[in-house]
């Protein structure tokens, strides 16, 4: 929340939530980042805390609550965080899987690789379509586990691999280099951004007759120079919201 009002008052670009150099923390949240704790009044709530030398926590995607979200406060999967990145930051949802698709279990014994694991999704022709989309994000967050601590390794001394390929070929080797892609062609998420930012506005899901209005308030004023705040300025002046 603390982020998001700061994003508004300094009406800072939609592309913050998904790199920043600054986060809010608290002294327990900086225990569990791992930062310098000591350097945070523990008798004090959240302040904002820069993040330079430490980009990975930077956006939504190094917070602990979102990283939480995307698994089930044990175990992560890849497939799972990367379709959540799909639906809740680019708005681009795979289609469902087949039914008789078998969710990979884990390797209690540690002999197999996360993508081990999954590599049979990519055998499949029908699955490979959606997973080539899929894995690499989620692949990208493997160094944050079930509840967003940092971590090198799985439990099983397997060393983790969060390097992948973008469906347009562009390669990046840990979750900076996948928000560095994502942030040099911002249009995706922009659109999504504002899609959900018209959906809590008036009260009611997008329909397929709202999208010429929706693509018109994500591309007024130019994206280079639009920030948040425009943005909402956009939104609660458009059609859609004054007739809603």
């Amino acid at each position: 929340t603390l982020f998001f009002r700061h994003a508004l008052d300094l009406n800072l670009p939609p592309t913050t939530f998904l790199d920043a150099d600054f986060t809010f923390l608290n002294a327990n949240l900086a225990r569990h980042y791992g930062m310098a704790a000591a350097k945070i009044d523990t008798t004090a709530g959240f302040r904002k805390v820069s993040l330079v030398g430490q980009r990975k926590r930077g956006g939504l995607l190094g917070q602990a609550a979102v990283l939480t979200a995307s698994a089930n406060g044990v175990d992560t999967s890849p497939v799972v965080r990367g379709i959540w990145i799909l639906e809740n930051l680019l708005g681009t949802p795979p289609k469902d899987p087949p039914p008789e698709v078998e969710v990979p279990e884990p390797d209690a014994r540690g002999e197999l690789t996360i993508r081990e694991l999954y590599a049979k999704h990519r055998t499949v022709e029908s699955c490979n379509d959606c997973h080539k989309k899929i894995d690499p994000l989620g692949f990208a967050l493997e160094n944050f586990d079930a509840v967003g601590a940092w971590r090198v390794e799985y439990e099983s001394g397997h060393a983790i691999d969060s390097s992948g390929r973008m469906p347009n070929g562009k390669d990046f080797t840990d979750v900076g280099g996948l928000k560095q892609i994502m942030i040099a062609e911002p249009n995706l998420f922009t659109r999504n951004l504002t899609a959900k930012l018209l959906t809590y506005a008036i009260g009611r899901t997008m329909e397929t007759g709202d999208r010429p209005e929706i693509d018109r308030i994500a591309q007024h004023p130019p994206r280079e120079q639009a920030g948040l705040k425009d943005l909402l300025r956009q939104i609660i002046t458009s059609e859609l919201f004054l007739n809603k």
